[in-house]
């Protein structure tokens, strides 16, 4: 038997990279084939098999093969010829996409036959992650349909791999997702009030597996054993109610198959706890920016201008090891800091990142000190105008009991 590896996003974002590679590991000698199907409908289709190959080659040092599959109607060609590529894997991917898509296509094909077969021969590992792994269940979720174009919840009929591996499920990706913000986009999108309505279409023997943001589920299917490993977790659920299993959480397949049998044993750690959803784990990418744009705060304002751009470039980087994960809405976020930074980084080459006002202390205080003396000598009119050159060249002048005080205008023009 083969692994089976539900991804719940995540797949060429930095998050998994540790799972990939742990993964490719136990292969001799791996022959990597990415399935493009799930997005074969999107105009960027040729640019994100090229992310996907850089993503592979750079991140995990493995060639990685494109099995193109864009639609069922392509020349037969280059449907005999994905077929070829994805027989001759021993480490399959798919990802991103719709679901809906995915399932159409997928299941006017061989593929549902070539995976069924993979997972039930020795030393394959195929990884379903998003949109793809939606498909896979019992029933396929159009999360896209629902979220997007407002149709009533609904299911659509799934490829049927877990249910023939003997487990009863639907599975849910992007499961603890909160990119709605002020709306409830949890359940892949769904919210709990259509998560709700469709899980009243299930069957009683129906559960519902939910795999959180860059969280990998892996199901050794000859060592009859899985393991939860990323940044969030797993939860079966049925009925509204919700069994959470954490990252690190390992287990036997039979309780999975029968969760909710009574003589199943716990999984380890015992301490797993009844939760509705995991902590939230979107936004990773801005988490780790904010150390940067900390960074780049702090050599600005001591004007070490070559410190803050290097700050920049780490952040660039940054935004290039992430560049293929699902989380576009947070990508673009960072996205947007980035350029805040690097206009901030402009504006003071134009400025001077030193103290504007240090080069021209000594003349404002002359300036000042010439004032008090003609006010002292009740020759107002001229203390006055002192004043109104000063305010004119940007400086503010403030009178206060203890003498007078001064500062710059931001838009005070030093030229």
């Amino acid at each position: 038997m083969s692994i089976l590896v539900l991804m719940g996003s995540g797949e060429t974002a930095p998050s998994l990279v540790g799972v990939h590679r742990s993964l490719l590991s136990r292969l001799a000698a791996p022959r990597a084939v990415w399935l493009d199907t799930p997005y074969g409908f999107q105009e960027n289709a040729d640019l994100l098999d090229e992310k996907t190959v850089e993503f592979f080659q750079v991140s995990l040092n493995t060639r990685l093969e494109v099995a193109r599959y864009r639609n069922w109607e392509q020349p037969e060609v280059e449907t005999q010829l994905a077929y070829a590529a994805v027989r001759s894997a021993n480490y399959l991917v798919c990802g991103p996409g719709s679901p809906s898509y995915a399932q159409k296509h997928w299941s006017r094909s061989e593929f549902p036959q070539i995976f069924i077969d993979k997972l039930k021969q020795p030393g394959d590992i195929l990884v379903f992650a998003s949109a793809g792994l939606c498909s896979i269940g019992a029933l396929c979720l159009p999360a896209y349909e629902i979220y997007k174009a407002g149709d009533d919840p609904h299911w659509l009929p799934g490829l049927d791999l877990l249910p023939r591996l003997g487990f009863g499920a639907v599975v849910l990706p992007h499961y603890n997702n909160t990119v709605g913000g002020n709306h409830d986009t949890r359940f892949c999108y769904l919210g709990e009030r259509r998560l709700r309505m469709l899980e009243e279409q299930l069957a009683p023997d129906l559960w519902i597996w939910g795999v959180d943001e860059h969280t990998a589920v892996i199901l050794d299917l000859d060592a009859g054993s899985f393991e939860v490993q990323g940044k969030g977790g797993f939860t079966l659920r049925r009925g509204g109610v919700s069994r959470f299993l954490p990252s690190g959480t390992r287990g036997q397949l039979d309780e999975l198959r029968a969760p909710g049998t009574a003589h199943v044993p716990p999984v380890s750690p015992v301490h797993v706890e009844e939760s509705p959803v995991a902590a939230s784990t979107q936004g990773i990418i801005l988490e780790q920016a904010r150390p940067l744009e900390a960074r780049f705060d702090q050599e600005l304002a001591a004007g070490r201008g070559l410190a803050a751009t290097q700050a920049l470039l780490d952040f660039e980087q940054l935004l290039k090891e992430w560049s293929g994960d699902t989380d576009v809405h947070h990508w673009e976020q960072a996205r947007g800091r980035f350029r805040y930074l690097l206009s901030r980084l402009g504006q003071g080459a134009v400025r001077g990142l030193g103290d504007p006002s240090a080069p021209l202390a000594p003349f404002v205080e002359l300036l000042l000190e010439l004032r008090k003396q003609a006010r002292a000598e009740r020759q107002f009119a001229r203390a006055d105008e002192i004043r109104q050159r000063l305010t004119a060249a940007g400086v503010e002048v403030q009178d206060t009991p203890d003498g007078a005080r001064w500062s710059l205008r931001e838009t005070a023009s030093l030229a």
